[in-house]
């Protein structure tokens, strides 16, 4: 069942891509922006993690906690972000352990909805954007989700991305940064 908005966080202890542990109670005081993506050949998930990076003096200002998963293997993760340097911890979750936890949703059909939401051009744009080039591993069926959480563990905001190349929208990441109302909605809907 999709998680909701004022409900606490499932807790994770889990170790990211350069060895540290990450447990998500210990963030607790900062704010966090826990992010599902799917696996590094993804080109979605490429220009996403790459917008989001764009930003990370801001958030790091901000005293935002990122977190992104990856469906990827710590190899395919460690070439991804060779000589890279990023602000958000990068989980690698080949076992998928964190998507159950989470409820990230798993959908042929709204993957293939996604073509007429404006895929195939986001996906050129992903692609042109790869250092080199991955084999897609993990489901194929997968989408993302991103997690806005509080200071006290609270969901603020989940949102469950309906189609490829669908996510938060990063005035919302803004907002959510200045203590600005969100308007949630109903975006937990599945199909």
């Amino acid at each position: 069942m999709s998680l909701l908005a004022n409900q606490p966080a499932p807790d994770f202890h889990i170790t990211d891509l350069s060895g540290n542990p990450v447990k998500l109670s210990s963030f607790r005081g900062r704010k966090v922006l826990l992010t599902f993506y799917r696996h590094v050949a993804c080109p979605f998930t490429n220009l996403r993690f790459l917008q989001l990076q764009q930003m990370d003096g801001y958030f790091r200002e901000m005293g935002l906690v990122v977190l992104a998963v990856y469906e990827s293997s710590i190899e395919n993760l460690k070439r991804y972000s060779a000589n890279e340097s990023f602000y958000a911890h990068i989980i690698p979750n080949p076992g998928f352990d964190l998507y159950t936890l989470y409820d990230i949703e798993l959908n042929t059909l709204k993957i293939l909805f996604s073509m007429y939401k404006g895929a195939y051009a986001k996906a050129k744009e992903g692609h042109k954007l790869f250092k080199e080039k991955f084999e897609p591993e993990g489901h194929l069926n997968l989408l993302g989700a991103d997690f806005l959480i509080d200071e006290a563990g609270i969901i603020v905001y989940p949102y469950y991305n309906q189609y490829l190349g669908d996510h938060l929208p990063v005035d919302d990441i803004r907002k959510f940064l200045h203590n600005e109302l969100l308007q949630t909605g109903s975006i937990n809907c599945r199909i």
